[in-house]
């Protein structure tokens, strides 16, 4: 048996962030969905890790647009991670079982 040690290999990183691992992206994945399909502005819809002690927030800030027949929008997030929050801008598109295809995810420009 080897004595190689396999703490050292990172989990996978999520879509939206290789600050956030697959963990958080399940738990983030549904909220993001929902959000995204609320056609109406709202105020930041929070989600939660309590296991890795990330979070974060997602914000659409667009109108929604159809893209290959899926409706598609705009959003900032915020997350939380160990070195301090940051920002993010992308587009989102749901889809089956609260699923969300990303595009253009980088780091928030601003206004």
């Amino acid at each position: 048996m080897s004595d190689d040690e396999t703490g050292s290999i990172k989990p996978a990183a999520s879509p939206l962030s290789p600050d956030l691992d697959m963990k958080d992206w399940r738990i983030a994945e549904p909220i993001l969905a929902s959000a995204l399909l609320n056609g109406e502005p709202q105020a930041p819809v929070k989600w939660s890790n309590p296991d890795s002690g990330r979070s974060g927030a997602f914000q659409p800030v667009a109108a929604t647009f159809s893209r290959e027949g899926k409706p598609c929008r705009a959003f900032v997030a915020r997350i939380v991670v160990a070195d301090g929050p940051k920002m993010l801008q992308a587009v989102g598109c749901p889809g089956e079982e609260g699923a969300v295809a990303l595009d253009k995810v980088e780091p928030w420009k601003g206004l």
